[in-house]
């Protein structure tokens, strides 16, 4: 079973590619010969995030969709494949309660902070590329393992 394309996983997909492709001009305005911040790269900072937040929210929205419609659909006596869905559910469900309460904070915190301090914003930067990278090489990984499993992309050669 590969990857499921649920909603979650698409945001988490969709946010970690867009934090890399933010990240590339972030940090070419943000080494240590420029003075401050352009303008520019703060709103774009700004409207990834709040992007990243309405798309939480209706992501949210779908995932508990799918979670109460696995429930009353009697998923829970179908056996272990609707097992692993209920898992899946839950973890999905888990993460995105995570962001609901980290996107604000991240706001609240990142807001106040002066453009000036040019170091702070490249290692912040770099860190959430760093994320970013993690988060898809899980995504990755996952789906290449679900193929390994159902003898897909990377068969061994048998008899």
């Amino acid at each position: 079973m590969s990857t499921p394309r649920t909603p979650a996983t698409r945001l988490f997909a969709f946010e970690a590619l867009s934090t890399l492709l933010f990240a590339v001009p972030m940090l070419m305005v943000t080494t240590s010969g420029h003075p401050r911040v352009p303008e520019w790269a703060q709103l774009l900072g700004l409207a990834l995030l709040l992007t990243m937040i309405v798309a939480l929210v209706h992501t949210c929205q779908l995932t508990t969709a799918e979670g109460l419609k696995l429930i009353t659909s009697g998923a829970a006596g179908q056996g272990e494949r609707a097992a692993r869905q209920l898992h899946q559910q839950s973890k999905a469900e888990r993460r995105l309660g995570w962001l609901l309460v980290l996107y604000p904070a991240v706001l609240a915190i990142l807001l106040p902070v002066p453009d000036t301090w040019v170091r702070f914003w490249f290692w912040s930067t770099v860190l959430l590329s760093l994320s970013a990278m993690l988060s898809l090489g899980l995504l990755l990984r996952g789906a290449g393992h679900a193929d390994c499993r159902q003898g897909g992309l990377l068969k061994t050669a048998g008899p």
